[in-house]
């Protein structure tokens, strides 16, 4: 897919591919465990519904009966929950997205109008991170040219005696520590872009395959309700919400990002990186105006651009998809069953 990252394949491929129609192991080994978390909690109540009968006491009794209804309710919300995973295993990421596929540093096009959401979404996170390691590459070879010339030594020492000076040393003062806050800033968003491809797909097959069902069963009774529908609340926010935040988010930070480190490309095909004109530009750079506040006002205006838009992919974008689903958690919960109060996540975010 990118020039430094491979593409990814999410897990959720594989539970879309191995179709909802061939049983109930393997991939799509959730179904039969959701039904036996359906059937063993209908057994409970089952039991103290006979237990009540028995006992002749109204109340349990009428209890019981509450309990069956809610566990219709839950049945109901697995069956939607079948369907609707079904319908998004079926949707095509072109349908919804017509321009959807990535573009790497070097220029090579890949579209992915044909591949599943969950496949979309996971490597147009990958994209952001090749696209912000390119970036980082051109500016590690940046901070190697200033390195050297601010590390050159000039020495006489003529019969043994003399003297050893570093003339520019005192030029990288200023830009150096720029440099590498920016790198660190970098390095950390690559970090945090590649976290949030684990974390959506450990949200939507993981969550799917073990957390759903425990969340039937406990939200088939009263006393574990609120935790159940969380649960289930939670799995279908990354199953059906999640995904299809991140692709138009980052879409638009990758094609913003690609934008201001398009002259990268342009000076790689127009072969400027070769060794006599970096050393031209090298003489020209060192004995004319870019050094000091020149260099910084340079920097400024062609480097700066770059790292803001990586750090509003890296560091803004994931806090606020992260909000959009924890908010979505929150309201879905409700709806489910009763809410469980997770303001403080919204709080640390």
């Amino acid at each position: 897919m990118g020039f430094y990252l491979p593409e990814y394949v999410p897990l959720m491929d594989s539970v879309c591919s191995a179709g909802f129609g061939q049983g109930f192991f393997g991939y799509n080994d959730w179904i039969g465990t959701s039904l036996i978390a359906l059937t063993f909690s209908l057994m409970v109540i089952v039991f103290m519904y006979m237990i009540a009968a028995f006992f002749q006491k109204p109340d349990a009794t009428a209890n019981a009966k509450l309990e069956l209804y809610e566990l219709a309710v839950t049945a109901a919300i697995f069956v939607v929950v079948f369907l609707l995973l079904n319908g998004m295993c079926s949707v095509k990421t072109g349908w919804i997205f017509p321009g959807a596929g990535a573009t790497s540093i070097v220029g090579t096009t890949t579209s992915w109008a044909d591949k599943s959401i969950y496949y979309s979404a996971s490597n147009y996170l990958m994209e952001f991170a090749d696209d912000t390691l390119g970036w980082m590459s051109a500016q590690y070879g940046l901070y190697m040219f200033i390195d050297f010339v601010t590390s050159m030594e000039l020495s006489s020492t003529p019969m043994g005696i003399g003297a050893t000076m570093r003339p520019t040393s005192g030029l990288g003062a200023v830009v150096k520590p720029v440099l590498n806050n920016a790198f660190t800033a970098e390095a950390v968003a690559v970090v945090t872009t590649q976290a949030q491809v684990y974390v959506m797909d450990f949200g939507t097959y993981a969550l799917l395959k073990y957390l759903l069902p425990i969340g039937l069963v406990l939200r088939s009774w009263i006393l574990t309700r609120r935790i159940g529908g969380t649960l289930i609340a939670l799995t279908m926010t990354f199953l059906f919400i999640y995904p299809l935040i991140i692709i138009p988010t980052y879409a638009i930070v990758n094609d913003s990002l690609m934008s201001s480190i398009g002259y990268v490309k342009g000076a790689a095909a127009a072969n400027v990186f070769n060794a006599m004109t970096v050393f031209k530009l090298f003489l020209e750079l060192t004995f004319k105006w870019i050094w000091g506040p020149d260099f910084l006002l340079g920097y400024a205006l062609l480097a700066m651009p770059v790292i803001a838009k990586v750090f509003i992919g890296g560091v803004f974008m994931p806090l606020f998809t992260t909000l959009i689903a924890v908010t979505t958690v929150r309201y879905l919960s409700r709806a489910l069953g009763e809410e469980i109060d997770i303001t403080n996540l919204t709080r640390m975010i």
